[in-house]
């Protein structure tokens, strides 16, 4: 047994599906989860099938109406415990996660600690959702509007962020009252086992949480089929989510989509770039750059550009690159081979077109252990142009492309010049300005001088292609209810008029 497996183990869970509270075989086909650092194998699970899904969504059936009857608070606590378990367990789900995904070890436990937050987060909600009572223009009538649990749900999320991306969506969907059937991806289902085992631990009852790892279309099709989903959450690419809006079409479940992201950073010509360059860094190499929130184009004012490149250049040299479960590590590897050759085949492409690479770092090359690993070289271009591939779309992986500019408007412009509109990021000292900038971008959320805006208690969501609906805050309860009006007569005292 792997060390990985042993991992698991302690958390009481199995590479497995997790279907009514219990460890069971899937009947499709056979994943192998592989080390991205290494290239070896360190789990091999049987994906869930068509059938699996179909029982997982009886099962949640049939536990929806007593989830849904428990009070708000009560539900409240469960989730409260799984954040506390969450937290007890730091280590070794860090562990697991980056064994399958590939972050650093340092990240990863940062992912626990922000998914343990949207458990607390919500399990404080929970208690909170209140209707209200409105006028009716009949006497003796009112309405009562009260929110109620949609139903059984389905939830899909990717492999960049495997334990936060469920977390933020199952903790939303119990404290609402409804059940869930989660499909994490085949890459990445070890740390979401990982987080069912512990769901169970905390006193979730049976069937509230299904965990069924399987193939995207698989899933896809399982969940969108059935007319007993009636909320579909999806994390993932544009194109998978214009996919999933046709499959839906056949019942109309609600959709929440959190899609891609092309997130300019804006640099304004009075920023500070000693403060802006390592905040840049943090930011596009946190997960080696697959996040669809990253820093994807960055506009530097042109008199600037020599400066930033200087600084890059010299932070750049002291990265270390490599195997995420040693020390210190800046990055590790992108999640398989075929990424790498997407992110060098844009760079490639750039670089043909005109652009030039002026600072790069390969120093995982030093360590022999990396060499059956997945690495892509961090990477910092110049000469970029808004019509290359590069910039028009989603990176994900540790390049950045610098785009010079004259002016604020035309940065701003060029800025919006995309169909994405999920995250930007602005940084100035002229704090006016850099909210002017922030106000005129088009994203969902915007970052003024600060690298990481996202947290559990304020709603996040895309504009454009990047998606619709909310994750986080008192928002994300909500899309996972219903509004229910009741008109009815108002209680008298028998007798008086």
């Amino acid at each position: 047994m792997s060390e990985t497996l042993l991992l698991l183990d302690r958390l009481g869970a199995r590479p497995a599906l997790f279907v009514g509270g219990a460890w069971c075989e899937g009947h499709g086909e056979a994943a192998s989860v592989r080390n991205p650092a290494t290239g070896l194998e360190i789990a091999s699970v049987r994906l869930a099938g068509p059938g699996d899904f179909a029982g997982a969504i009886d099962g949640a059936q049939s536990a929806q109406a007593g989830w849904a009857r428990e009070p708000g608070a009560a539900r409240g606590e469960i989730l409260k415990r799984v954040a506390v378990l969450l937290a007890a367990r730091r280590h070794d789900l860090a562990e697991v996660l980056t064994c399958e995904q590939g972050k650093p070890l340092s990240q990863a436990a940062g992912e626990v600690d922000y998914a343990a937050s949207f458990f607390q987060w919500f399990g404080e909600e929970s208690r909170r959702p209140a209707g209200r009572l409105q006028p009716h223009p009949l006497r003796g009538r009112e309405y009562r509007v009260k929110p109620v649990p949609a139903g059984v749900v389905g939830l899909v999320t990717p492999w960049n962020f495997p334990l936060a991306q469920g977390a933020k969506k199952i903790a939303a969907a119990l404290a609402a009252g409804c059940t869930a059937v989660w499909k994490p991806s085949e890459l990445t289902p070890l740390v979401a086992l990982g987080l069912a085992a512990l769901a169970k631990e905390a006193g979730l009852p049976d069937g509230v949480l299904q965990v069924l790892p399987a193939l995207g279309p698989v899933g896809g099709e399982a969940l969108t089929a059935d007319p007993r989903i009636r909320v579909l959450s999806l994390t993932g690419s544009t194109q998978t989510g214009r996919t999933v809006v046709r499959a839906s079409a056949r019942h109309l479940p609600r959709l929440s989509l959190e899609l891609g992201g092309n997130a300019p950073f804006v640099i304004l010509p009075d920023a500070d770039l000693d403060a802006v360059v390592p905040e840049l860094i943090k930011l596009k190499l946190l997960c080696g750059g697959q996040v669809c929130v990253t820093a994807n184009r960055v506009f530097v004012p042109q008199a600037l550009e020599p400066a930033l490149i200087s600084r890059l250049s010299a932070a750049w040299a002291g990265l270390r690159i490599g195997n995420g479960l040693a020390g210190g590590m800046d990055a590790g590897p992108l999640i398989h081979a075929a990424a790498c050759e997407r992110v060098r085949a844009l760079v490639e492409g750039a670089v043909s077109a005109g652009a030039s690479v002026v600072a790069e770092n390969r120093s995982h090359e030093s360590d022999a252990g990396n060499a059956g690993g997945s690495f892509y070289p961090p990477q910092v271009l110049r000469g970029v142009r808004d019509d290359m591939p590069l910039v028009r779309e989603e990176i994900f992986g540790p390049v950045l492309p610098l785009l010079t500019y004259s002016d604020v408007e035309d940065a701003v412009r060029r800025a919006n010049a995309t169909e994405a509109g999920l995250a930007a990021y602005v940084y100035g000292r002229d704090l006016s300005l850099a909210n002017a900038v922030a106000d005129a971008l088009e994203a969902g959320i915007v970052g003024v001088n600060e690298w990481r805006p996202l947290r559990a208690e304020i709603p996040f969501g895309g504009t454009k292609a990047s998606g619709q609906g909310w994750e986080g805050g008192e928002e994300g309860l909500r899309e996972f209810q219903e509004l229910k009006v009741i008109s009815s007569p108002v209680p008298q005292i028998p007798g008086r008029s």
